[in-house]
């Protein structure tokens, strides 16, 4: 089997599964399967007077003339879109006076198409982050407008808050389920070093540093050169560390570790904890409400593995008889299925497993470990192979037809892999059924589809609608995935040009099976 090279896709959705989560790349596709009209309450005021809108005409000029720039890419006809709007200008109204050399802006990019493909826009909304009018990082913080001002603040500030009253500690700790406080004698040596690199790079948790004793005993710390993590979890209280023990990585690993709950509750609150956390494996226990009920046998395995892989695995609960376990249920196809199921995540791979055995406190370290260090065995689905697998020219590929149509050696196979639901997509579909007929009488080149919510096979690995990938023939040749064109009909056939293996004529313009030459109107374009 060719194996597919790992590219940036970014965005895995926001529209399920990987439309929504412009904001992680680490997202999972069931996280978004939400209700866009069901999202959590909003600001009252959506007043985007702070908001800058941004054009081809002005980006240049207003955002390489700031410090430092938040824009976000957006389409008006998003729900999820809408649903940020609120955040969004508060957050910016909020930063204009506590964050003031920071722009807030947005841009259309279904009108500003260019702008949208020289930053690589596959998924709405997107946010990018920028320094000194260059592009630093893609945003993966919060969507709320708290969040948003505090990821902001964080990457404006000092990465660290100064703490010298007892007080103020508690305030921080009321507004943060994770406060990290770094106790010093001052704030200098190797021990601070190590705290204020570790607090840089784990942007999405609020670090303090002290040189009060007061403070430092609040927290639960006494000796100078000491961490603690104080957690606002049920049942789990501070966990310390000494810094003088431990390097940059064992640092940043323990914070990790201890910044989340022992199991989550898979609700909407929490998917940015949970794909967002800097741990891309995770464990689903999929089970009733009595499976959940503190002292049952099976929450307390799951809870004394999940000690046990702490900092390796999320562990997330979901109640399946509650409204909240149905993006569960159906991406990974468990309606019906008696509980309790336990399932494992990869989010950066898109691989899902499952505990094939009966569920045991054994059985359960087994798969965690298994996940945990890559040896689990990965679940695919599969539609059935359909009686006449082409449509419009396009050969429809489904999980079990892949391996003899996508990886068959003597074609050169471009594949689309898209959503039913898929805004883009939609508009790809008139070009894409262009292109067929452009190589229909190419016996060497097949053009494909093949729905990505409903069919999965190892050697594809698609983070987000559509991706289009290019299978050269011949054994062994690496799939090459089409990145920043603009998806139109001659793109795609210099793409194809580019990266066939097996030589081939297009029919002459203006024959009976040839597509037009030109490029396609905006309208077929994405």
């Amino acid at each position: 089997i060719r194996k597919m090279s790992r590219w940036n896709l970014l965005a895995l959705l926001l529209g399920l599964l990987l439309v929504a989560a412009p904001f992680s790349k680490h997202r999972l596709a069931w996280a978004d399967e939400y209700d866009d009209d069901d999202d959590e309450a909003a600001p009252a005021d959506d007043d985007e007077k702070d908001v800058v809108v941004l054009t081809e005409s002005n980006f240049d000029d207003i955002v390489r003339k700031s410090k430092y720039a938040l824009v976000e890419f957006y389409a008006p006809w998003c729900g999820h879109c809408k649903s940020l709007k609120p955040h969004y200008a508060s957050a910016a109204t909020s930063l204009k006076t506590a964050a003031p050399d920071v722009v807030i802006a947005k841009v259309d990019a279904t009108v500003e198409e260019s702008l949208g493909s020289k930053f690589g826009i596959q998924g709405y909304p997107s946010l990018k982050w920028f320094v000194d009018g260059e592009l630093a990082e893609d945003y993966n913080g919060p969507r709320d407008a708290a969040g948003i001002v505090g990821w902001v603040k964080k990457k404006t500030g000092p990465p660290a808050e100064t703490v010298s009253e007892v007080d103020k500690l508690t305030e921080l700790e009321g507004e943060n389920d994770v406060v990290v406080v770094g106790y010093f004698s001052a704030f200098e040596g190797e021990a601070f070093d190590t705290f204020i690199t570790v607090a840089k790079k784990l942007d999405k948790v609020a670090f303090v540093q002290t040189t009060s004793a007061e403070v430092a005993k609040a927290a639960g710390l006494e000796a100078p050169g000491s961490l603690a993590i104080v957690k606002n979890f049920p049942g789990e209280g501070r966990a310390v560390a000494s810094l003088l023990e431990l390097d940059e990585e064992k640092a940043s690993e323990f914070v990790l570790s201890e910044r989340l709950p022992l199991t989550i509750e898979f609700n909407k609150a929490n998917t940015e904890k949970i794909f967002n956390s800097g741990i891309a494996r995770q464990l689903i226990l999929w089970a009733s409400a009595d499976d959940l009920e503190a002292g049952s046998e099976v929450i307390t395995a799951y809870k004394e593995v999940a000690a046990q892989f702490k900092g390796k695995l999320v562990f997330v609960v979901v109640n399946n008889e509650g409204d909240d376990s149905d993006p569960v249920t159906n991406f990974f196809g468990l309606k019906g299925s008696p509980s309790p199921v336990l399932l494992g995540f990869h989010a950066e791979k898109a691989t899902k497993f499952k505990l094939q055995d009966p569920f045991s406190r054994e059985s359960v370290e087994k798969f965690a470990l298994s996940v945990a260090d890559g040896t689990a065995q990965p679940e695919y689905k599969s539609q059935p192979i359909p009686d006449d697998p082409i449509e419009d020219g396009v050969h429809v590929v489904v999980g079990k037809s892949f391996e003899s149509v996508v990886l068959d050696p003597t074609k050169d196979v471009l594949l689309e892999v898209y959503a039913p639901w898929c805004g883009h997509c939609k508009k790809l579909e008139p070009t894409y059924k262009k292109l067929a007929k452009r190589f229909k009488k190419v016996n060497s080149v097949v053009i494909a589809k093949m729905d990505g919510t409903e069919n999965e096979h190892p050697a594809v690995e698609a983070k987000g609608f559509p991706t289009i990938i290019f299978y050269p023939a011949g054994e062994g040749a690496n799939p090459v995935p089409f990145e920043g064109g603009d998806r139109s009909l001659k793109s795609l056939t210099k793409f194809i040009k580019a990266h066939a293996m097996i030589p081939y004529e297009l029919p002459k313009k203006g024959t009976e099976d040839s597509a037009s030459e030109e490029a396609p109107s905006a309208k077929d374009e994405l």
